[in-house]
């Protein structure tokens, strides 16, 4: 797999090429604004872009709307959770909040992978790399990368890797994606079965996707509380917390 970098902060860049060489992906270039971002990217036709939303005069926006055909798979990476929807409305294929894990860039890239290799034989990330997306997803063989959520009057497909969790409140289930609710059309007990491991119960109200996850700290009543990436703490009751501290240590 073929990456170009597009961030207008040094220490962004240098971070995501070391994740990147970590992961054997072949770095086409790395670009500090949104102009040299096309140029670079009609030159050396990328598969994939990791793109950054905020950058001075041509955003990540307006690159992904310039973007020259063949148009590269489109990673944004970002400090801004509140950019997410107008991510996926420019056709994104993940939406990454910094600063950016190296499992969370696997899953990223995982899922670039598996969309070209619809088109092209298949490149491969380093054995540990897949082995441990394979512990993360229960090594399930197939599960939905998107989900219909509401969106308005209607509905939208949301990618699957961006649900931090999903949240019941009264009668409805929320799929929550960077710090903004979605309602969805399904119970948790409907939910929980359908990404093979991917996410874990922690409490009747609470479905966690592992990915978001940061750690776990006890509340001394023998329950827990989980922080996950996007600064949020989720609650974990004292029935289930022994069982979600095996999962986060496998």
């Amino acid at each position: 797999m073929r990456a170009l970098i597009v961030d207008d902060e040094p220490a962004a860049r240098q971070r995501l090429a070391t994740l990147l060489e970590e992961l054997g992906v072949t770095i086409e270039g790395e670009a500090p604004d949104g102009l040299t971002a096309l140029t670079l990217a009609r030159e050396r036709t990328p598969d994939v872009i990791l793109l950054d939303v905020a950058m001075p005069e041509v955003d990540g926006f307006d690159v992904a709307r310039h973007l020259a055909h063949p148009r590269p798979l489109i990673i944004f990476q970002t400090a801004y959770a509140q950019f997410a929807l107008k991510a996926f409305e420019h056709e994104a294929l993940d939406y990454v909040l910094k600063p950016v894990t190296r499992e969370r860039l696997a899953l990223a890239l995982d899922r670039a992978q598996r969309r070209l290799d619809a088109f092209t034989p298949r490149s491969t990330l380093p054995s540990d790399t897949w082995s441990h997306l394979g512990a993360a997803f229960g090594h399930a063989p197939a599960r939905p990368e998107r989900l219909l959520v509401r969106h308005g009057s209607g509905h939208q497909l949301m990618p699957v890797a961006s649900i931090e969790r999903f949240s019941a409140d009264e009668r409805l289930v929320y799929a929550v994606v960077a710090g903004t609710r979605y309602g969805t059309d399904y119970t948790l007990n409907e939910l929980e079965p359908r990404f093979g491991g991917a996410f874990v119960r922690a409490s009747r109200s609470e479905l966690v996707n592992l990915l978001h996850v940061s750690g776990i700290s006890s509340n001394g009543d023998g329950s827990a509380t989980l922080a996950l990436s996007s600064g949020a703490g989720v609650h974990v009751s004292r029935r289930r917390a022994a069982a979600i501290r095996t999962v986060l240590e496998r």
